[in-house]
């Protein structure tokens, strides 16, 4: 799934999040189909900030289930303004 930006937001296009929720590919499949081919997605927010060890008495996990779900299955792909469209229809092959 996309994001669904709300019309009064303006996006700085820094990141490209996709949620890999019910894909055919989990989150963590398509991180490594893309950088066999030398691409590099991030996992945003990945682990989850109450997961590090210097939070780990302070936070509890189980109270923001909804993060971790996403954030076990979120991925930015790349974009940026010298991204051709070649490379973007690469990018979506792979993925598909």
């Amino acid at each position: 799934s996309l994001p669904n930006i709300p019309s009064y937001v303006m996006s700085n296009y820094a990141y490209f999040p996709v949620v890999f929720d019910g894909y055919k590919y989990s989150r963590d499949e398509i991180d490594e189909l893309l950088r066999k081919e030398n691409i590099y997605p991030r996992k945003y927010f990945y682990p989850l900030t109450n997961c590090f060890e210097c939070y780990k008495d302070r936070f509890d996990l189980n109270s923001t289930p909804i993060a971790k779900h996403i954030s076990d299955r979120v991925l930015t792909l790349p974009i940026y303004a010298g991204l051709s469209i070649d490379d973007v229809k690469r990018i979506c092959k792979i993925i598909v």
